[in-house]
């Protein structure tokens, strides 16, 4: 019986989109600034890239070629997270969610299921987008968040058996969503159920050989408890 759910973000609950053509471009703009004005969480975010790239390399730099890979480097999704912090208070953003995903959501509660999001994104990153959606605030329907400082690099066996760990649950009570192949490769090989999240408006990704669904309403619920 499923008792806990962990959701990605990206492509999952959000369309890639809102992350990528809103979200990073408004991070990016204000990456060297940050750095240059030793705004809150400077020094920590400094010294990470440090540690990662040498004592020697140029800070802003080394961040810039971070965030144009898109690598998921922790210093680098910390900054991130503070940038958007204040974009989120300032009022210039907000998080988009697919409409399907909070009746589903509030659903999955009714039911007695735990709901967790994992995600690449720092936990005060993943915290303002669901407080301030589209859709409204839906903090009070998720248990809690767990980022690569937390529960650890995405494609990596170990995150998703720490995971477990922390939450509580047998792996095999665990149902992971996500539109990431080798996310969810990770998760089965951790011993968690996998559903691939192939939406059309983000272009059908491949899922390779997990279940697919293309919104949460599709996602079975036979092994859900049962709704009061």
């Amino acid at each position: 019986m499923i008792s806990s759910v962990v959701l990605d973000i990206e492509g999952t609950t959000s369309p890639l989109s809102a992350v990528h053509d809103i979200l990073f471009p408004y991070a990016r703009e204000r990456i060297a600034d940050w750095i240059r004005d030793e705004r809150p969480g400077t020094p920590e975010v400094s010294d990470g890239v440090r540690e990662l790239a040498g004592a020697e390399v140029d800070v802003v730099a080394t961040l810039l070629d971070w965030h144009d890979r898109n690598l998921k480097h922790s210093p680098l999704k910390t900054l991130h997270g503070l940038i958007w912090e204040r974009g989120f208070l300032a009022g210039d953003l907000r998080g988009v969610v697919y409409p399907d995903v909070p009746p589903a959501l509030a659903e999955w509660r009714e039911r007695g299921v735990r709901i967790w999001i994992y995600s690449s994104g720092s936990v005060l990153a993943q915290r303002l987008w669901f407080s301030q959606t589209d859709q409204g605030d839906l903090l009070s329907l998720l248990d809690g968040h767990f980022d690569t400082v937390s529960g650890g690099p995405k494609k990596e066996v170990a995150s998703y058996e720490h995971i477990a760990s922390v939450i509580g649950v047998p792996p095999g009570d665990i149902l992971f969503l996500s539109d990431a192949v080798a996310e969810l490769d990770a998760a089965r090989a951790a011993g968690w159920r996998t559903a691939g999240v192939s939406r059309p408006e983000d272009g059908n990704p491949d899922v390779g050989t997990h279940p697919a669904v293309v919104t949460f309403e599709a996602v079975p619920r036979e092994e859900f408890p049962p709704q009061p």
